[in-house]
């Protein structure tokens, strides 16, 4: 899928590529992961926020719209799904199906949009609710691999962003070419 109007492929990286990397770090801790503590609020369309960043050449994301937006793409492969933003960072959480087992996840990372393709930097990854067995580390990660992959290789970028990352939001704003 190449560049469309609206926001989605841009949405779509940041939130799916964060929660696909949780699998990445192939550990597995005992107890829970941290959580996102937002849950999904009203959000404006793909394409109202496409818009507006397409005539402002900006526009911001909150925790709430973005946890609602990414909860579309990863259902019935994630569940509990929320995302959340700090100064610098975009974090997800939520808990995928594995076997028996359904592991929680937070994973946190940066995103570079100035390229071709989306990037992710940063990344801090934290698995619990699984037994420390390899065998289901490396499902998990399997799992969430193929998700992201999946997922990234739909989109292309024709233009360059950039994303600034604060306390509950996040701004995705167009670079000059």
């Amino acid at each position: 899928m190449s560049y469309q109007k609206g926001f989605a492929p841009i949405l779509i990286i940041i939130a799916v590529g964060i929660i696909g990397l949780a699998g990445a770090a192939g550990a597995a801790l005992m107890g829970q992961a941290p959580v996102c503590p937002t849950e999904g609020t009203a959000a404006r369309s793909e394409k109202e926020i496409g818009d507006t960043l397409d005539k402002s050449g900006s526009v911001n994301i909150t925790d709430g719209e973005a946890t609602s937006l990414a909860g579309k793409y990863v259902a019935g492969k994630v569940q509990n799904t929320r995302v959340c933003f700090t100064s610098g960072l975009g974090h997800a959480s939520g808990n995928i199906k594995l076997a028996s087992f359904s592991p929680s996840f937070y994973a946190s990372a940066g995103v570079d949009l100035s390229g071709s393709t989306p990037k992710a930097t940063n990344l801090d990854i934290k698995v619990g609710s699984l037994p420390n067995v390899p065998v289901l580390s490396s499902q998990a990660e399997s799992f969430v691999t193929s998700l992201i992959n999946e997922n990234l290789a739909k989109f292309a970028l024709k233009k360059k962003y950039s994303a600034q990352f604060t306390q509950g939001s996040i701004t995705i704003s167009k670079l000059s070419n």
